[in-house]
């Protein structure tokens, strides 16, 4: 071969070289355009969201998007199309709901069984990621197109895929406070508590209670009905300088129900001093009092104490079980003490 025929040689190695360097580049572009951020905005839903946060809070891999839907909420969707990809989507939609909620009757959306997020903007959520945060006072008006209530909290519902239920809840703070903001009805700043960007805070395992001190409270005790070995079992969440909760259910072994009646908590407790929440405790004209200068309501459900208990006087006595009474009076009379109230 002479030299002309060894040049064209070496001319189309280098030309096979480069293509197949562009081809690279190319296919490394459009993976990362379809599969990560780097090349996508910044912001999400008008601004609302940061990409950065939004994925933080997606427990996957893939493009993090998001837009606003038509009655003002976020969709926030993941996707890729590399093998292992899982999309995600989460929305967080403006509500309006009842006066009283979270402190609704037959079942509350906030207590010892669900993540807390304390300050100016509270909320609670479960172990997966769906939940609330409440809105201020002023931005009722924000869901008016929704069912008829007084006040207006940031749903939060996990469609698809996995979360971080940490990052999820501060996203979803942050996502409150700006719209908020965005409609006229944020608080000025020096009114924010100094916890305002406190972090989740996790429910605990469900433990069996100490007779002497339930929910770790001291003096609440049910210890002079309750049998050696007691069945009582108990959950808590949140912190008492802000939003703290109980709730108590039985050992199933102890209660005599058939196995598909166990429902949980009979009864769930709270000591509220969360000024976010304290309209709703007062609108169920629970027990008030001032505790070290602030407002404070001692919230009980009674409503689920019958259904979960056992139904017969004797099932009753062989679960000790004790009087709903009970129950209040030695918690309220407990946490006023722990809490040094008037």
């Amino acid at each position: 071969m002479g030299r002309t025929g060894t040049d064209h040689t070496k001319r189309r190695r280098a030309w096979l070289v480069t293509a197949g360097v562009c081809a690279l580049a190319v296919v490394a572009g459009v993976t990362v355009a379809t599969n990560t951020n780097v090349l996508g905005p910044r912001d999400l839903c008008d601004g609302r969201l940061s990409s950065e946060d939004a994925g933080k809070s997606l427990d996957g891999f893939g493009r993090v998007t998001g837009k606003i839907n038509y009655a003002d909420g976020c969709f926030v969707e993941q996707s890729g199309w590399l093998p292992g990809t899982k999309d995600a989507r989460v929305t967080l939609e403006p509500m309006s709901v009842n006066a009283v909620d979270p402190f609704g009757r037959k079942v509350w959306d906030i207590s010892g069984a669900q993540n807390i997020l304390p300050g100016a903007l509270p909320g609670a959520f479960d172990q997966h990621g769906n939940g609330w945060v409440s809105l201020p006072s002023d931005c009722t008006s924000i869901a008016a197109g929704t069912t008829q209530g007084s006040r207006t909290v940031l749903h939060v519902n996990v469609a698809q895929g996995d979360v971080d239920p940490a990052e999820l809840a501060r996203l979803a703070q942050g996502a409150a406070r700006e719209l908020a903001a965005d409609h006229d009805c944020a608080p000025p700043p020096a009114a924010e508590p100094e916890n305002a960007g406190t972090d989740l805070l996790e429910a605990s395992a469900v433990t069996r209670s100490d007779p002497a001190e339930v929910c770790g409270l001291t003096g609440f005790t049910l210890a002079a009905t309750a049998p050696a070995g007691s069945p009582l079992r108990e959950q808590t969440s949140g912190t008492r300088d802000d939003a703290w909760f109980c709730d108590l259910s039985l050992e199933q072994s102890a209660t005599g129900l058939d196995k598909d009646q166990e429902h949980g908590a009979f009864a769930r407790l709270a000591i509220i001093q969360n000024r976010a929440l304290l309209p709703g405790a007062k609108e169920r004209g629970f027990e008030h009092a001032v505790c070290g200068g602030k407002e404070t309501y001692f919230a009980t459900d009674s409503l689920t104490f019958e259904w979960a208990s056992p139904e017969t006087e004797e099932e009753r006595a062989a679960a000790a079980f004790f009087p709903k009474s009970d129950v209040w009076d030695r918690f309220t009379a407990a946490a006023r003490t722990a809490l040094d109230c008037d």
